[in-house]
């Protein structure tokens, strides 16, 4: 796979499907073959991961209410 800003974007665009496995499966391979071969985007990846397993305690009544509602306006955003 061609490797270069245009293509990196594209891929980098497509992580949250990729991740949830929403991809046609020729694009999922494209995606995976790129993240195989690209030290940057696999690493944009990792963070991805790395975040949603952070953000996984973030449930009512596990973090104070104000400080949830305005996480949730900050995303919201």
């Amino acid at each position: 796979m061609e490797q270069g800003p245009s293509e990196c974007d594209a891929v980098l665009a497509s992580l949250t499907d990729y991740l949830d496995d929403a991809l046609p499966p020729g694009r999922r391979a494209g995606v995976a073959a790129h993240l195989g071969s690209c030290p940057g985007c696999a690493a944009w990846l990792a963070q991805l991961r790395a975040t949603i397993a952070a953000l996984r305690c973030l449930r009512d009544g596990v973090v104070p209410p104000p400080v949830l509602a305005a996480l949730r306006d900050s995303f919201s955003r």
